[in-house]
């Protein structure tokens, strides 16, 4: 199951979900900035930066998965899927003790091109609440998209979850999409059966610190 991507709550601190009118809400100015390919690389989390036990995955330089195809039931969702895969992203994988994998992902672009990704994926997110997809083996299953209850974290943050069930066992993945001026941030977290939302905030909040000090 490949996807890559806040909430009702309370005040403006909290991010918009899948259930909201408006997907993605701006908090203030932000002056136009950005990373270089290198500088992103540099940003990236470390099993250092993340908490006791957690394991850093080798990175295998296998190409990314062709999904064509994968999302036809919504159309704007493969759109953005497509453009998302066809970017130039720097990312990382990790293993936490409990046995999820979780993975980052940063994306710079000009601020306008990241705002407008980022506007382009929630409102396809928002817009399909399931689809049917299929394994590289032809194994079809069913996906469903659901809101999360998740903070403000940088300019802009959207998050959702994504739950399938393959050969009778429940596989659930949050992400969440977080843009400080020009950069994204893309938190995925996999589980199987239940998923612990609060670790994927730790890893995003630890991700945008680090995004922040390349920035500054």
């Amino acid at each position: 199951m490949t996807v890559l991507a806040g909430c009702s709550g309370t005040g403006d601190e909290r991010a918009h979900t899948v259930d909201d009118s408006g997907a993605v809400s701006t908090v203030g100015h932000v002056p136009l900035r950005t990373l270089t390919a290198e500088q992103a690389r540099s940003a990236l989390l470390v099993a250092a930066d993340l908490p006791t036990g957690w394991i850093a995955e080798p990175d295998t330089g296998a190409p990314k998965k062709d999904s064509s195809g994968d999302y036809d039931q919504c159309p704007a969702y493969d759109a953005v899927m497509q453009r998302v895969s066809r970017a130039d992203d720097v990312s990382a994988e990790f293993t936490a003790p409990d046995g999820s994998d979780v993975s980052e992902a940063l994306l710079p672009l000009a601020e306008t091109d990241a705002q407008g990704m980022l506007a382009d994926f929630s409102e396809a997110v928002t817009a399909c609440k399931k689809l049917t997809t299929q394994m590289d083996s032809g194994v079809a299953f069913d996906m469903y998209f659901t809101a999360l209850s998740f903070p403000q974290l940088a300019d802009e943050t959207f998050a959702f979850r994504t739950t399938a069930t393959v050969f009778g066992r429940t596989v659930n993945l949050d992400m969440a999409v977080v843009r400080r001026g020009g950069v994204l941030v893309f938190i995925v977290q996999q589980a199987g059966e239940a998923i612990d939302t609060a670790l994927t905030e730790e890893v995003a909040r630890r991700a945008v610190t680090k995004v922040d000090a390349a920035l500054n």
